[in-house]
Protein backbone atom coordinates (compact mmCIF):
# COMPACT_ATOMS: atom_id res chain seq x y z
CA UNK A 1 0.00 0.00 0.00
CA UNK A 2 1.60 3.27 -1.12
CA UNK A 3 0.79 6.94 -0.56
CA UNK A 4 2.97 9.71 -2.02
CA UNK A 5 5.75 7.17 -2.56
CA UNK A 6 5.66 6.18 1.11
CA UNK A 7 5.26 2.50 1.82
CA UNK A 8 2.69 2.00 4.58
CA UNK A 9 2.09 -1.74 4.16
CA UNK A 10 4.08 -4.23 2.11
CA UNK A 11 2.31 -6.55 -0.29
CA UNK A 12 3.10 -9.58 1.89
CA UNK A 13 1.65 -7.92 5.01
CA UNK A 14 -1.38 -6.87 2.98
CA UNK A 15 -2.06 -10.47 1.91
CA UNK A 16 -1.62 -11.75 5.48
CA UNK A 17 -4.11 -9.21 6.82
CA UNK A 18 -6.60 -10.21 4.13
CA UNK A 19 -6.31 -13.84 5.15
CA UNK A 20 -7.10 -13.00 8.77
CA UNK A 21 -10.32 -11.24 7.73
CA UNK A 22 -9.21 -7.93 9.28
CA UNK A 23 -10.84 -4.84 7.79
CA UNK A 24 -8.10 -2.57 6.46
CA UNK A 25 -10.30 0.44 5.76
CA UNK A 26 -10.02 2.14 9.20
CA UNK A 27 -6.28 1.51 9.37
CA UNK A 28 -5.54 2.84 5.88
CA UNK A 29 -7.89 5.80 6.33
CA UNK A 30 -6.15 6.72 9.59
CA UNK A 31 -2.70 6.50 8.00
CA UNK A 32 -3.71 8.69 5.06
CA UNK A 33 -5.42 11.29 7.24
CA UNK A 34 -2.39 11.47 9.51
CA UNK A 35 -0.23 12.04 6.45
CA UNK A 36 -2.53 14.74 5.07
CA UNK A 37 -3.72 16.54 8.19
CA UNK A 38 -1.77 18.51 10.73
CA UNK A 39 -2.46 20.39 13.92
CA UNK A 40 -4.51 23.55 13.68
CA UNK A 41 -1.41 25.62 14.48
CA UNK A 42 0.20 24.31 11.27
CA UNK A 43 -2.66 25.25 8.93
CA UNK A 44 -1.09 28.60 7.99
CA UNK A 45 2.15 26.84 7.08
CA UNK A 46 0.24 24.33 4.95
CA UNK A 47 -1.60 27.17 3.17
CA UNK A 48 1.67 28.97 2.39
CA UNK A 49 3.13 25.71 1.08
CA UNK A 50 0.12 25.05 -1.19
CA UNK A 51 0.08 28.60 -2.57
CA UNK A 52 3.80 28.58 -3.32
CA UNK A 53 3.44 26.07 -6.16
CA UNK A 54 1.43 28.11 -8.66
CA UNK A 55 0.72 31.87 -8.35
CA UNK A 56 -2.44 31.52 -10.47
CA UNK A 57 -3.83 28.79 -8.22
CA UNK A 58 -4.31 30.18 -4.73
CA UNK A 59 -6.15 28.48 -1.86
CA UNK A 60 -7.97 30.23 0.97
CA UNK A 61 -8.98 29.29 4.50
CA UNK A 62 -12.44 29.82 5.90
CA UNK A 63 -12.98 29.72 9.65
CA UNK A 64 -16.60 28.89 10.34
CA UNK A 65 -16.80 28.57 14.10
CA UNK A 66 -19.74 26.28 14.78
CA UNK A 67 -20.91 26.34 11.15
CA UNK A 68 -19.47 26.18 7.67
CA UNK A 69 -20.96 26.53 4.19
CA UNK A 70 -20.20 23.79 1.68
CA UNK A 71 -21.80 23.64 -1.79
CA UNK A 72 -25.58 23.97 -1.19
CA UNK A 73 -25.34 23.17 2.52
CA UNK A 74 -24.76 25.01 5.75
CA UNK A 75 -23.40 22.49 8.26
CA UNK A 76 -24.07 23.51 11.85
CA UNK A 77 -22.44 21.88 14.89
CA UNK A 78 -24.79 21.54 17.88
CA UNK A 79 -23.09 20.66 21.15
CA UNK A 80 -24.08 17.22 22.48
CA UNK A 81 -26.65 16.88 19.68
CA UNK A 82 -24.57 16.37 16.56
CA UNK A 83 -25.06 18.18 13.24
CA UNK A 84 -27.85 20.18 11.64
CA UNK A 85 -28.14 21.18 8.01
CA UNK A 86 -29.67 24.09 6.14
CA UNK A 87 -30.07 25.06 2.49
CA UNK A 88 -27.30 27.53 1.63
CA UNK A 89 -27.22 30.31 -0.99
CA UNK A 90 -24.12 32.28 -1.88
CA UNK A 91 -24.10 36.07 -1.37
CA UNK A 92 -24.05 36.41 -5.18
CA UNK A 93 -27.32 34.45 -5.51
CA UNK A 94 -29.60 36.52 -7.80
CA UNK A 95 -32.88 34.68 -7.24
CA UNK A 96 -33.40 34.39 -11.00
CA UNK A 97 -35.02 31.17 -12.17
CA UNK A 98 -36.92 30.24 -15.33
CA UNK A 99 -39.51 33.02 -15.63
CA UNK A 100 -43.13 31.94 -15.82
CA UNK A 101 -43.77 34.31 -18.74
CA UNK A 102 -41.03 32.74 -20.87
CA UNK A 103 -41.92 30.52 -23.82
CA UNK A 104 -41.26 27.18 -22.17
CA UNK A 105 -43.58 24.21 -21.66
CA UNK A 106 -45.36 23.96 -18.30
CA UNK A 107 -43.56 20.74 -17.24
CA UNK A 108 -40.27 22.67 -17.23
CA UNK A 109 -41.79 25.36 -15.00
CA UNK A 110 -43.15 22.67 -12.70
CA UNK A 111 -39.66 21.17 -12.67
CA UNK A 112 -38.28 24.43 -11.28
CA UNK A 113 -40.65 24.18 -8.30
CA UNK A 114 -39.92 20.47 -7.84
CA UNK A 115 -36.17 21.09 -7.77
CA UNK A 116 -36.52 23.89 -5.21
CA UNK A 117 -38.82 21.83 -2.95
CA UNK A 118 -36.45 18.86 -3.04
CA UNK A 119 -33.52 21.04 -1.99
CA UNK A 120 -35.49 22.83 0.74
CA UNK A 121 -36.77 19.59 2.29
CA UNK A 122 -34.05 17.04 1.62
CA UNK A 123 -31.01 19.25 2.25
CA UNK A 124 -32.19 20.88 5.48
CA UNK A 125 -33.21 19.84 8.96
CA UNK A 126 -36.90 20.05 9.85
CA UNK A 127 -36.49 23.26 11.90
CA UNK A 128 -35.51 25.13 8.72
CA UNK A 129 -38.31 23.84 6.49
CA UNK A 130 -40.72 26.71 7.19
CA UNK A 131 -38.04 29.34 6.48
CA UNK A 132 -37.05 27.64 3.24
CA UNK A 133 -40.66 27.29 2.07
CA UNK A 134 -41.20 31.03 2.56
CA UNK A 135 -38.04 31.66 0.59
CA UNK A 136 -39.30 29.46 -2.27
CA UNK A 137 -42.69 31.19 -2.48
CA UNK A 138 -41.13 34.67 -2.48
CA UNK A 139 -38.57 33.68 -5.10
CA UNK A 140 -41.21 32.19 -7.40
CA UNK A 141 -43.41 35.26 -7.04
CA UNK A 142 -40.39 37.36 -8.00
CA UNK A 143 -40.16 35.24 -11.18
CA UNK A 144 -43.85 35.93 -12.07
CA UNK A 145 -45.26 32.53 -11.06
CA UNK A 146 -49.02 32.67 -10.25
CA UNK A 147 -49.86 31.96 -6.63
CA UNK A 148 -52.23 29.08 -7.50
CA UNK A 149 -49.62 27.46 -9.74
CA UNK A 150 -47.04 27.74 -6.96
CA UNK A 151 -49.09 26.14 -4.18
CA UNK A 152 -50.66 23.43 -6.37
CA UNK A 153 -47.22 22.18 -7.40
CA UNK A 154 -45.75 22.59 -3.91
CA UNK A 155 -48.55 20.48 -2.41
CA UNK A 156 -48.28 17.76 -5.04
CA UNK A 157 -44.50 17.51 -4.61
CA UNK A 158 -44.71 17.43 -0.82
CA UNK A 159 -47.23 14.57 -1.00
CA UNK A 160 -44.80 12.55 -3.11
CA UNK A 161 -41.86 13.26 -0.80
CA UNK A 162 -43.80 12.37 2.36
CA UNK A 163 -45.14 9.21 0.73
CA UNK A 164 -41.60 8.10 -0.15
CA UNK A 165 -40.50 8.90 3.40
CA UNK A 166 -43.28 6.76 4.90
CA UNK A 167 -42.45 3.89 2.55
CA UNK A 168 -38.81 4.12 3.58
CA UNK A 169 -39.67 4.12 7.29
CA UNK A 170 -41.96 1.10 6.84
CA UNK A 171 -39.46 -0.72 4.59
CA UNK A 172 -42.02 -0.88 1.79
CA UNK A 173 -40.49 -1.75 -1.58
CA UNK A 174 -41.93 0.12 -4.54
CA UNK A 175 -43.21 -2.02 -7.40
CA UNK A 176 -42.39 0.64 -10.03
CA UNK A 177 -39.58 -1.55 -11.36
CA UNK A 178 -42.09 -4.24 -12.35
CA UNK A 179 -44.36 -1.83 -14.21
CA UNK A 180 -44.09 -1.31 -17.95
CA UNK A 181 -43.12 2.28 -18.60
CA UNK A 182 -44.63 3.99 -21.66
CA UNK A 183 -42.29 5.20 -24.41
CA UNK A 184 -41.12 8.81 -24.49
CA UNK A 185 -41.24 11.11 -27.51
CA UNK A 186 -39.36 14.41 -27.77
CA UNK A 187 -40.83 17.30 -29.76
CA UNK A 188 -39.92 20.94 -30.22
CA UNK A 189 -42.12 23.30 -28.23
CA UNK A 190 -44.33 25.60 -30.34
CA UNK A 191 -47.13 27.24 -28.33
CA UNK A 192 -50.09 26.81 -28.48
CA UNK A 193 -49.81 23.89 -30.92
CA UNK A 194 -47.81 21.76 -28.49
CA UNK A 195 -50.44 22.11 -25.73
CA UNK A 196 -53.26 21.13 -28.11
CA UNK A 197 -51.31 18.14 -29.40
CA UNK A 198 -50.59 17.07 -25.82
CA UNK A 199 -54.32 17.10 -25.01
CA UNK A 200 -55.09 15.01 -28.11
CA UNK A 201 -52.73 12.17 -27.13
CA UNK A 202 -53.30 12.51 -23.39
CA UNK A 203 -55.14 9.18 -23.14
CA UNK A 204 -52.63 7.29 -25.28
CA UNK A 205 -49.99 5.25 -23.47
CA UNK A 206 -47.11 7.53 -24.45
CA UNK A 207 -45.28 10.41 -22.79
CA UNK A 208 -44.21 13.64 -24.42
CA UNK A 209 -41.24 15.81 -23.61
CA UNK A 210 -40.78 19.23 -25.19
CA UNK A 211 -37.61 21.21 -25.77
CA UNK A 212 -37.24 24.88 -26.63
CA UNK A 213 -35.90 25.95 -29.99
CA UNK A 214 -34.36 29.16 -28.66
CA UNK A 215 -31.45 28.40 -26.35
CA UNK A 216 -28.95 30.68 -24.67
CA UNK A 217 -25.98 29.13 -26.46
CA UNK A 218 -27.26 30.70 -29.67
CA UNK A 219 -26.86 34.17 -28.20
CA UNK A 220 -24.19 33.81 -25.50
CA UNK A 221 -20.89 32.53 -26.80
CA UNK A 222 -17.95 31.47 -24.69
CA UNK A 223 -14.48 32.66 -25.64
CA UNK A 224 -13.48 29.35 -27.16
CA UNK A 225 -15.06 28.72 -30.57
CA UNK A 226 -16.48 25.18 -30.47
CA UNK A 227 -18.30 25.48 -33.81
CA UNK A 228 -16.05 23.03 -35.62
CA UNK A 229 -16.42 20.43 -32.83
CA UNK A 230 -20.16 20.04 -33.47
CA UNK A 231 -21.58 16.82 -34.87
CA UNK A 232 -24.82 15.97 -36.72
CA UNK A 233 -25.07 19.37 -38.40
CA UNK A 234 -26.12 21.01 -41.66
CA UNK A 235 -23.47 23.52 -42.71
CA UNK A 236 -22.90 26.25 -45.30
CA UNK A 237 -19.52 27.20 -46.78
CA UNK A 238 -19.68 30.70 -48.33
CA UNK A 239 -17.58 32.10 -51.13
CA UNK A 240 -15.19 34.95 -50.28
CA UNK A 241 -15.74 36.77 -53.59
CA UNK A 242 -19.52 36.51 -54.15
CA UNK A 243 -22.79 35.33 -52.55
CA UNK A 244 -22.43 31.71 -53.70
CA UNK A 245 -22.42 28.99 -51.04
CA UNK A 246 -22.30 25.23 -50.68
CA UNK A 247 -24.62 23.40 -48.26
CA UNK A 248 -23.96 19.95 -46.81
CA UNK A 249 -24.59 17.68 -43.86
CA UNK A 250 -22.28 15.61 -41.67
CA UNK A 251 -22.71 13.18 -38.79
CA UNK A 252 -19.06 13.44 -37.81
CA UNK A 253 -17.32 16.54 -36.50
CA UNK A 254 -17.70 19.58 -38.72
CA UNK A 255 -13.93 20.13 -38.62
CA UNK A 256 -13.42 16.74 -40.28
CA UNK A 257 -15.78 17.51 -43.17
CA UNK A 258 -14.44 21.02 -43.77
CA UNK A 259 -10.89 19.63 -43.84
CA UNK A 260 -11.99 17.04 -46.42
CA UNK A 261 -13.49 19.77 -48.62
CA UNK A 262 -10.33 21.86 -48.35
CA UNK A 263 -8.01 18.93 -49.11
CA UNK A 264 -10.14 17.80 -52.05
CA UNK A 265 -10.06 21.24 -53.65
CA UNK A 266 -6.28 21.50 -53.32
CA UNK A 267 -5.58 17.98 -54.59
CA UNK A 268 -5.28 16.73 -58.17
CA UNK A 269 -8.26 14.43 -58.52
CA UNK A 270 -10.18 13.27 -61.58
CA UNK A 271 -13.43 13.13 -59.60
CA UNK A 272 -13.82 16.84 -59.05
CA UNK A 273 -16.58 18.14 -56.81
CA UNK A 274 -18.90 21.07 -57.55
CA UNK A 275 -16.79 23.19 -55.21
CA UNK A 276 -13.61 22.37 -57.14
CA UNK A 277 -15.29 23.09 -60.49
CA UNK A 278 -16.59 26.41 -59.21
CA UNK A 279 -13.16 27.43 -57.89
CA UNK A 280 -11.45 26.58 -61.20
CA UNK A 281 -14.11 28.18 -63.41
CA UNK A 282 -14.41 31.49 -61.56
CA UNK A 283 -11.07 31.65 -59.72
CA UNK A 284 -12.91 32.29 -56.44
CA UNK A 285 -11.89 31.14 -52.98
CA UNK A 286 -14.06 29.77 -50.19
CA UNK A 287 -14.19 31.39 -46.76
CA UNK A 288 -13.30 28.42 -44.58
CA UNK A 289 -13.33 30.45 -41.35
CA UNK A 290 -16.91 31.66 -41.92
CA UNK A 291 -18.56 28.25 -42.15
CA UNK A 292 -22.09 28.46 -40.72
CA UNK A 293 -24.10 25.80 -38.89
CA UNK A 294 -27.63 25.93 -40.30
CA UNK A 295 -29.29 23.20 -38.25
CA UNK A 296 -28.67 20.22 -35.98
CA UNK A 297 -30.37 16.86 -36.34
CA UNK A 298 -29.38 13.67 -34.59
CA UNK A 299 -30.83 11.23 -37.15
CA UNK A 300 -29.61 10.88 -40.73
CA UNK A 301 -33.00 11.02 -42.46
CA UNK A 302 -33.82 14.26 -40.63
CA UNK A 303 -30.45 15.71 -41.60
CA UNK A 304 -31.01 14.80 -45.25
CA UNK A 305 -34.44 16.45 -45.26
CA UNK A 306 -33.05 19.56 -43.58
CA UNK A 307 -30.14 19.62 -46.03
CA UNK A 308 -32.51 19.54 -49.02
CA UNK A 309 -34.58 22.34 -47.52
CA UNK A 310 -31.56 24.59 -46.95
CA UNK A 311 -30.20 23.84 -50.44
CA UNK A 312 -33.57 24.81 -51.89
CA UNK A 313 -33.55 28.08 -49.92
CA UNK A 314 -30.14 29.20 -51.24
CA UNK A 315 -30.20 32.18 -53.62
CA UNK A 316 -26.95 31.21 -55.33
CA UNK A 317 -26.31 27.63 -54.31
CA UNK A 318 -23.53 25.49 -55.71
CA UNK A 319 -25.20 22.15 -55.01
CA UNK A 320 -26.38 19.95 -57.86
CA UNK A 321 -30.09 19.81 -58.68
CA UNK A 322 -30.03 16.11 -57.84
CA UNK A 323 -29.37 17.07 -54.20
CA UNK A 324 -33.01 18.20 -53.90
CA UNK A 325 -34.69 15.60 -56.10
CA UNK A 326 -36.47 13.99 -53.13
CA UNK A 327 -38.14 17.25 -52.05
CA UNK A 328 -41.88 17.49 -52.46
CA UNK A 329 -42.93 20.24 -54.93
CA UNK A 330 -44.65 23.31 -53.46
Amino acid sequence: MHWKKKEFITKQTYKKLLCTGLSLSPIIANLIMEDLCGYIEEIDKILINFNSWQPRLQFTIEVGGNRIDFLDLTIIIIEKRGLEFDWFHKPTFSGQYLNYLSTHPNPQKKGVITEMIDRAILLSSSKFHYKNMKFIVNTLLHNDYPIDFIFNNINSRLKILFQKLRMKENDVVSDDADEEHPPWFILSYVPPISEKFFMIIKNINVKLSFFSLNKLNKFIKVQKDTKFSNKNVMYKIPCKDCDAAYVGQIGRKLFTRVSEHCNHINSINKNQSVMTDYRLDFNHEFDWESVQILDKKRFLNKRLNSEMFHIYMQKNGLNLKTDTKCMLPY
